[in-house]
């Protein structure tokens, strides 16, 4: 990177999922999907920290406390801003202006991704970089997160109270170009898969546990090595 600072990765996770409830704590091989998600994120060489961001609820404690047991820092805030809960979570924990925002329900995370795309955000001088994906145009963020500078965040907190905004973070910058610098990058050729790897419904915790039952170790296996798989699992063809 181009001033040798390191960014803050944010990973929003929560226990209430109405489509597949519990999901952060299932197990994917040996360990939680939370646990997992987070250090492979903690892999990354661009990233100076993993934290997660959860809910006030009580129902959100026990995913709290596994994050906790794993040795990463939390925190809780509210469950539906996940802009405020993102700008103080990273007004707490972050070291610098750069941070990735990052979600549990990709299990799989690739920290080569990461690392890119935290280098392409602080070498160009971006406010947000995201993903988007040539070949499988629903498939942009399975593996990956995005980059955002936190003095962007804070411009989006003061700018809007719309309750879409506040909730998914990402749709006010790319709605509102001539107020930030955003981009979009490439997501690595080796990723591109018609396969869906993100966890929202009970049959994509099967297919992930069904991965997760053929590697050695869900936090080591390489994210090419999770696409090979899931492709001979489902039946798809690589592009």
């Amino acid at each position: 990177m181009s001033d040798g600072a390191g960014a803050t990765c944010i990973v929003q996770a929560r226990m209430g999922s109405e489509r597949c409830p519990g999901k952060s704590l299932e197990m994917i091989g040996p360990r939680p999907v939370v646990e997992v998600v987070l250090r492979r994120l903690a892999k990354a060489e661009r990233l100076d920290r993993v934290v997660l961001a959860t809910s006030n609820l009580d129902r959100d404690t026990p995913l709290a406390e596994a994050a906790t047991a794993a040795g990463f820092p939390v925190f809780r805030g509210s469950e539906n801003d996940l802009v405020g809960r993102y700008l103080l979570a990273a007004e707490r924990f972050a070291d610098s202006d750069y941070l990735v925002r990052a979600t549990g329900d990709n299990v799989f995370m690739d920290w080569r991704e990461i690392d890119r795309v935290v280098d392409f955000g602080v070498s160009g001088g971006w406010d947000f970089v995201g993903f988007t994906n040539s070949v499988h145009s629903d498939r942009i963020n399975d593996f990956g997160g995005e980059f955002l500078r936190l003095s962007a965040l804070r411009k989006v907190a003061e700018a809007t109270q719309d309750p879409h905004d506040r909730e998914h973070v990402f749709p006010f910058f790319y709605k509102n170009p001539d107020m930030f610098k955003v981009t979009r990058i490439e997501v690595n050729p080796e990723l591109h898969t018609p396969v869906k790897l993100d966890l929202d419904y009970p049959e994509d915790l099967a297919l992930l546990k069904a991965i997760g039952a053929e590697v050695s170790d869900p936090v080591d296996a390489p994210a090419n090595e999770i696409v090979e798989i899931a492709n001979r699992l489902k039946g798809a063809t690589a592009s």
